[in-house]
């Protein structure tokens, strides 16, 4: 097998899990919702809807017009399914930091489960990278933010971290998706 073959059967086979596992490498998505949990955390729930909304709508419509579509069969009640369970999840957990403000933070902990099963089912072809890694850690050690005096907003202080790890990771995930996919040629 020549250097020029090995090349272009590893950009078909990067290609293919990076369609694959296209929904979940919608990274812009992701990117707004943080940025909207964010705000909602800094008491701007008014903002913070607009930006997760309007965002959903624009950066679902630039995917699709700028890649196509690439759906596996199930995939979109799956990934519904996750959302929805993860927001329930971390809901929850937000409910019990601000009702109990214990010396630590439980909904960065159930955020960082919810990102490690999300990267499990979401992954599954592409993997997770570094940063990815980092964002579960990041949000653990979050979790401790009362412990040292790093809470000044109480339990608000786990939607801010949640948020930015969502942008942070968003960012990646469009890298990725950028870096290995060609745009759809315009009809």
């Amino acid at each position: 097998m020549t250097d020029q073959t090995r090349s272009s059967t590893d950009d078909l086979r990067r290609t293919a899990a990076v369609a694959a596992d296209y929904t979940s490498l919608q990274g812009l998505i992701n990117v707004t919702t943080g940025i909207g949990i964010v705000l909602w955390a800094l008491d701007q729930s008014l903002w913070a809807s607009a930006v997760i909304g309007v965002g959903a709508v624009v950066w679902t419509v630039y995917y699709r017009r700028r890649f196509g579509r690439a759906v596996r069969r199930g995939s979109g009640a799956a990934t519904a399914a996750v959302v929805v369970a993860a927001f329930v999840v971390c809901i929850a957990g937000y409910a019990v930091d601000r009702a109990l403000a214990g010396p630590v933070l439980v909904m960065p902990l159930l955020a960082a489960a919810c990102f490690a099963v999300s990267y499990r089912l979401g992954y599954r072809n592409v993997g997770v990278t570094p940063v990815h890694q980092a964002v579960v850690v990041l949000l653990v050690l979050s979790a401790a933010a009362p412990l040292l005096g790093l809470d000044a907003l109480g339990a608000r202080t786990g939607m801010v971290v949640l948020g930015a790890a969502m942008a942070v990771v968003g960012l990646t995930d469009h890298v990725r998706l950028v870096a290995a996919m060609k745009p759809v040629p315009r009809d």
